[in-house]
């Protein structure tokens, strides 16, 4: 029996809100008639996609959606082939990346992006949060990609990663030698952070999680930020927050150490306008589809003000 791409992509995003409620929200539509169209689809099929009360996908309901996202991959790639053939401009989406997704998340999207859908032009643009949320507010920008962004309140978002943050110091600090640290550890330490006008939001996050487990800290906002340069900063004392995944993208003499004390998790999302181009949206979904294969939203708890 044929099903029609639409039903697909609402299936896909139940699953991955795990709401009937959240989805008919964001497709400005009331749950009812969401939920009958999916129960229609499910009698069709002869088995149940979702357990109710909580929303979870079945054993069938987790074979439909890889199915799904291959099937909708798949017309992605037809239409973009058939306008090559044409000689149709496929479009740009303008994104603004954070300097801590331009070693591993962006370049990995910008290669999928390439290898998928060569004809849409990605222009790319890395600088500090503050900068790409203003250029975004301006209309310069049509997707953000950054942990704790200001995007505009209007834009849309998910979460692609979800991950703790880890402490990091030079290699001569006195714990540098210990697989893990609690911030009682650290007592009498600096934090070592970029100035706050840079990344406010992100700044203030980290903050808050610190004053959340009753510790304080000094701050010294260093005057050269950059991952590039923090040998030199932790050269002596001091400790930075990082989230985990940016270890393995530190200079050399710098130790990371798992945090033993609770945080909450930093986010990295993808962010874009309402009513977005078909170039724009193609740039979102891979980087979902990207997130997915790297196996980056295992632990991401959820998504918000999210388009299927």
């Amino acid at each position: 029996m044929p099903v029609d791409l639409r039903m697909m992509r609402y299936v896909i995003a139940v699953a991955e809100a795990g709401s009937f409620e959240a989805v008919a929200e964001r497709l400005h539509m009331t749950q009812p008639p969401l939920s009958r169209q999916i129960r229609d689809l499910e009698r069709e099929l002869g088995v149940n996609l979702f357990h109710r009360r909580p929303t979870r996908l079945t054993e069938a309901g987790r074979v439909f959606v890889e199915a799904a996202r291959e099937v909708l991959a798949g017309a992605e790639q037809a239409v973009e082939r058939t306008r090559r053939a044409a000689g149709v401009d496929h479009g740009a989406a303008r994104v603004g990346y954070t300097v801590t997704t331009a070693f591993d998340e962006m370049p990995k999207v910008f290669a999928a992006m390439r290898a998928r859908h060569p004809g849409i032009r990605v222009e790319a643009r890395e600088a500090w949060d503050a900068e790409l949320t203003g250029a975004a507010a301006d209309g310069e920008l049509d997707v953000l990609l950054g942990r704790h962004l200001a995007v505009p309140a209007e834009w849309l978002s998910a979460v692609l990663r979800s991950e703790e943050f880890v402490v990091v110091v030079g290699a001569g600090h006195r714990l540098a030698g210990r697989a893990g640290v609690s911030l009682r550890d650290l007592r009498g330490e600096t934090l070592r952070f970029f100035p706050r006008r840079f990344a406010p939001l992100y700044y203030d996050r980290v903050l808050a999680g610190l004053r959340s487990t009753g510790e304080e800290f000094d701050v010294w906002e260093n005057p050269l930020p950059g991952l590039r340069n923090l040998n030199v900063s932790l050269s002596d004392s001091g400790y930075m927050l990082l989230p985990r995944s940016l270890c393995g993208q530190l200079p050399g003499g710098i130790a990371c150490l798992r945090l033993k004390d609770r945080l909450p998790p930093i986010e990295l999302r993808v962010s874009w306008q309402r009513n977005p181009s078909p170039a724009v949206m193609t740039l979102v979904r891979t980087a979902r589809r990207v997130a997915r294969r790297e196996g980056w939203l295992t632990a991401a708890p959820g998504t918000a003000r999210e388009q299927p």
